[in-house]
Formats: C-alpha cells, structure tokens, sequence
C-alpha cells in the first residue's frame, strides 16, 4: 500500500467548479429500432445531414449516367446514420434500389416506400435465414434475396413452396444469383450449380451479382484486381445466356467511383453516399459532403489547482503535468460512445473554444478527462461547453480520417460504431455551412 501512497495525497486538492446552463440541442426524433422515449438534451450526440445525403446521391448520379441503375446501401442502420434521418432522401432521389440486411430495416424501409407510392425495390445483401423470409414473405415487404449456395437456393425455394400452400396464393422469390469471383466469404462457383439454381421452381432470376475485395487498395492492386473480378463475372455471364432483364452488379462505393467499365448494369453505393470515408480518386473534385460531420460531447466538470503528477482515470496509466499545477476537464464521454480507450497513448485530442487539448488517462466506460491547463485566460472554459469530438470549431478542424486513425480503425467502421452508440442531431449543413 505504501507504493500507491503519493496516489492518494495526490488527491487531496481542491476544484473551483462554476455554474453554467447546459445549451441543449435540438430535440431529437427516436430511431425506429428504439423503444425508449426520446432525449431532447443529449450528452453526446453527432450530427447529421440529410441534404448533405441528398446532394450526394445527386452527385453520384452524374457520375454513373442515366443508363445505370442505383442501389443506396442502407445496412446497419445506414451505416450508423440512421435510416429514418435518410430514408425520405432516397426517395425523393428515385433510387432504384435500397439494400440493406436486417428485417427491421426492411420492415421500416418497405412502409416509407409503400406511403411514397413509388416503385423502389429493396435487396436483402446477405444470406437470408429461413425465419427471415418467412416474416418479410408474410409481411408483404418485397425483399428480393441473394441465393450464394445452391444449398441455400434450395431453402428459399422449398419455403416459398410451403407458404404458398399456407397463405393459399403462389409465392415466388424474386433473387439475384451471387457468383463467387474473388471475395471468399459467399458465392455460387460452379456453372452446373447456377443452371440448378436457375431452374428451381418458386424462383425468379432478377439479378446476377458479385462482390469486389480489393478496389479499395492502392494501385495497381485495386485495377488488376478488379479486372480479375470482372473477367470471372463476365465469363459466367457469358456462359448462363441470360434474358436482357436481368441485372448485372458487381460495382461497390470504390469501383463507382474509380472504374466506369465496372458499373455494368446497376452499382451499389454504400459509404460513397455517406461522403465520410473518401480520397482524392474517389472523389477528385471534391463535390461529396460528410453526412455526419460532427461528434460532440460537452464540459461536464472541470478541476482546477490539480497538484502536479497527480493520476488520471483507472489504472493510473498518466499523470497530470510534473512541472505545475494542472487543469482538467472531464467529458462525458467514454468507450460506450464509441471513444478510444487508450485515446491518451495516442495523442487524441478534442476541440473546446475554438482550441486543440489533449485527452489524458485512460478513457474509462463514460468519462474522459481533458488536460485544459493552456487554456486561453481570456476565454476560459465553463461547464456546459460544447467539446467537438470530430468536426470543426473556430479554425480547427478534427477529421474523421484523423480520429479514426488515432483508434486504429477504418472510417466507415468507426463512422458506424459512433453513430450507432450516440443520439442523432438533424442539421442543415447548406443553410449553415461551417
């Protein structure tokens, strides 16, 4: 115990705390996947963009043509956006298709576009299990599913088979045939077991599809990759002498963008619509909006006359400055919004007033603490203050690619993990840009 004693008379100090109104944001509708009341005053909360989402899809359209159809990729609650903050977006945009993986989202997808009146489909991109095509058949929702083994071709056609003799009218799936050419993770490989597939009876073939693994690399990976891809895709095309009505996809958010002879017939656009994770040859003029462009938590204490090497957080992993008396503030924030653990060990920083400080400790389950001794004495920091996590304040910036990088994950994944674990906040970026 007496090892740890400097610990404990390090505690002993004193704080100044000073009152302050917390500036409450804008109330916030519950997601549909939620059944707990709606929070009109978050803690932390990132923003998002519908018109930015909108402008997007604008954009995108240019870019492939009228020629080509689009599928906007809306899975794992539009990859932590919120399907209900960009649902009536893609709508408006008539997009061809909206895919996406789980019922819910189906479930909520297919009552916005029957209210809409129009002709949007809606594809299942994953393996649906039995139980899942049973409940959308039942429900009307028009999922088209993805048949990726003959095995499981076999299932969706058998159960089409028994709800047709339970709901007494004929049911058909309509599917989009997955060609294995490269991804390893789903995928018909035989042309014996497509023509099988082909021939099962409560089965509709609208759609011949594959994935690419490697368009997002650097070149030349990413260009002989996909040329790989496609020559396999192709070939089976060639070799199933398909009706003109079927589709042919392959293209993902990186091959949109990069390689115009990979669109074919439909591209699936994912985390291009988001305009989060990009780079200069995806989007080479600059013309796609981050549809989530802030993080944001607030001061919810601070501690001021911290004697110096005092510890921080669990585990005592750092202290407080050794040559003066420091000041913290703490966010209530933490590895349950998404934030870093070990945010410290990497330099993170937050935006408070306009100006860059550093996290310091471990990042515990909801609390950060922030190292605000070099504070501007003339603009000191007050409880309530608002503290951007990513995005912009005064003339700093912290980017998504930035905080993304410190905690050693993708964009995307990290773009998703935060806004899945935080409250949303409906802004219009174009009426106020940053």
């Amino acid at each position: 115990m007496m090892k740890y004693k400097h610990l404990f008379l390090a505690l002993g100090l004193t704080c100044g705390l000073q009152a302050a109104t917390f500036a409450a944001p804008k109330p916030l509708p519950d997601t549909p996947y939620s059944q707990a009341p709606a929070v009109t005053i978050p803690v932390n909360y990132v923003e998002i963009d519908p018109q930015a989402y909108a402008s997007n899809l604008a954009e995108i359209r240019k870019m492939i043509g009228p020629n080509v159809k689009m599928c906007v990729v809306m899975k794992s609650n539009a990859y932590g956006h919120g399907i209900n903050n960009l649902i009536d977006q893609a709508i408006k945009a008539n997009v061809d298709y909206i895919a996406a993986v789980d019922n819910n989202e189906f479930a909520y997808m297919a009552a916005k576009i029957k209210a809409s009146g129009k002709h949007i489909r809606l594809l299942r991109i994953a393996p649906v299990t039995k139980l899942e095509l049973i409940e959308a058949v039942k429900n009307n929702w028009h999922v088209e599913e993805i048949a990726g083994s003959l095995e499981e071709a076999q299932m969706i056609s058998k159960t089409a088979e028994e709800l047709t003799k339970e709901l007494k009218h004929k049911v058909v799936i309509n599917i989009h045939l997955y060609v294995e050419t490269g991804m390893g993770r789903m995928g018909v490989r035989s042309i014996s077991d497509m023509k099988q597939i082909m021939a099962l009876p409560n089965l509709k073939l609208v759609g011949v599809m594959s994935h690419l693994a490697n368009d997002y690399q650097e070149s030349p990976i990413d260009v002989d990759s996909t040329h790989y891809q496609m020559d396999i895709f192709e070939s089976v095309i060639n070799q199933l002498h398909l009706p003109p009505t079927v589709i042919r996809h392959i293209a993902n958010s990186g091959a949109t963008a990069k390689f115009p002879w990979a669109r074919l017939d439909m591209v699936r656009v994912g985390s291009l619509t988001y305009g989060e994770d990009l780079d200069d040859r995806q989007d080479p003029h600059h013309v796609l909006k981050p549809v989530m462009p802030a993080f944001k938590s607030t001061v919810s204490i601070i501690e001021r006359n911290i004697p110096p090497h005092s510890p921080v957080n669990y585990d005592s992993m750092q202290f407080t400055r050794s040559d003066r008396y420091s000041t913290t503030a703490t966010i209530r924030a933490g590895y349950d919004t998404g934030f870093s653990q070990y945010a410290f060990k990497e330099s993170s920083d937050v935006l408070i007033r306009g100006q860059r400080f550093p996290v310091i400790g471990k990042t515990s389950m909801n609390m950060v603490v922030i190292d605000i001794t070099d504070e501007d004495p003339k603009n000191k920091i007050q409880l309530g203050d608002d503290v951007v996590l990513v995005g912009k304040q005064g003339k700093q910036q912290i980017t998504w690619d930035e905080f993304s990088q410190r905690n050693h994950m993708g964009v995307t994944e990290q773009v998703l993990l935060i806004g899945n674990q935080n409250r949303h906040q409906i802004i219009n970026g174009s009426k106020n840009p940053q």
